[in-house]
């Protein structure tokens, strides 16, 4: 069975601790913090004995280091599984410690295995790359659990953690099967989710979905979607987007892909995306020169790249908005 709690309350900042009870080799604290209506927990850390034995299992086909999946997303509570109690999910191996918590493992899968297939959702959108976390640092958000390669990319989640939840969706949501069979644009649905290489593919019904995880490779590959480097070429895409202006390279670390020596145009928008528009320094010369002030513009034009949270954009219009 799952080990139980002691929770602490405080009123005062609305939080809620706990600590397992485990043996003195085996221990790992967890905090939970109420974001507004949503379920935001902060999984701390293990203890020397544990961060031994993540390290060699960090290079085994084996999920969260043997931990049960099923009882840290819906009980908040770490266990290790038993290899004899196991399912392969996404080139994985997640262990259970009994065949009933399997079972609710195996009825959706993707409910419970780490966003990004475990690599750190902060890396991938800061800088479009996979970089492997670890359970020594893990959140759980909107009952998805996260893991991160230290406690600095841990709290910079923390701090924004909406900023992060769709950097793992691919197609912008859209249905990967629709676009290679029928050349269409198709939104998919949550309710039909399937989980490849660590990507969110949604599909519109059950019937795409199936076909897409008889043949996961043909569809990604025809459509030319994030393949394993986790870059995806969009570019007959046309789009409009709002947001402040920003220095590409100084603020956000990233360069224009056609002008690598210039410092770039960076747009943020609202919802968190970073928007390269691409020979700014060209085309837009005012607006690129005054980019530091943080002027609220609309631009159009072709998605060049996507690369985690961060779009290339081929631009036709800019406009700065009064």
């Amino acid at each position: 069975m799952c080990r139980q709690a002691n929770c602490d309350i405080s009123s005062a900042q609305k939080q809620l601790k706990f600590k397992q009870k485990l043996p003195m080799t085996n221990r790992r604290t967890a905090v939970i913090t109420a974001i507004a209506s949503a379920l935001f927990v902060s999984l701390g850390s293990l203890s020397s004995a544990d961060g031994q034995e993540m390290t060699k299992a960090a290079h085994s086909a084996v999920g969260l280091d043997g931990y049960c999946a099923v009882c840290v997303t819906k009980m908040k509570k770490w266990e290790k599984g038993k290899p004899e109690i196991a399912s392969h999910y996404d080139g994985k191996d997640y262990y259970f410690p009994a065949a009933e918590v399997k079972a609710k493992f195996d009825a959706s899968p993707e409910s419970f295995v780490p966003a990004l297939n475990g690599d750190c959702i902060v890396c991938y959108a800061k800088m479009g790359k996979r970089v492997p976390g670890s359970t020594q640092f893990s959140s759980l958000y909107k009952n998805r659990l996260y893991l991160f390669p230290s406690d600095k990319e841990r709290k910079m989640f923390e701090a924004t953690p909406d900023a992060f939840l769709n950097t793992d969706l691919a197609l912008n949501g859209e249905c990967v099967v629709c676009l290679a069979k029928m050349g269409k644009h198709v939104p998919g649905s949550a309710d039909h989710t399937v989980i490849h290489d660590g990507l969110r593919y949604l599909f519109p019904s059950a019937k795409e979905a199936e076909m897409f995880r008889q043949s996961p490779a043909e569809f990604v590959n025809a459509t030319s979607t994030m393949g394993k480097t986790g870059m995806k070429d969009t570019s007959s895409k046309a789009v409009r987007l709002v947001g402040r202006t920003g220095c590409a390279a100084c603020e956000f670390g990233i360069k224009p892909l056609g002008s690598p020596d210039q410092l770039g145009l960076a747009i943020e928008t609202n919802d968190g995306k970073v928007i390269v528009v691409e020979e700014a320094h060209k085309l837009f010369p005012k607006q690129y020169e005054d980019r530091f002030e943080g002027n609220e513009i609309a631009v159009e034009g072709h998605v060049v790249k996507t690369q985690g949270n961060v779009t290339w954009l081929k631009p036709t219009t800019l406009t700065s908005i009064n």
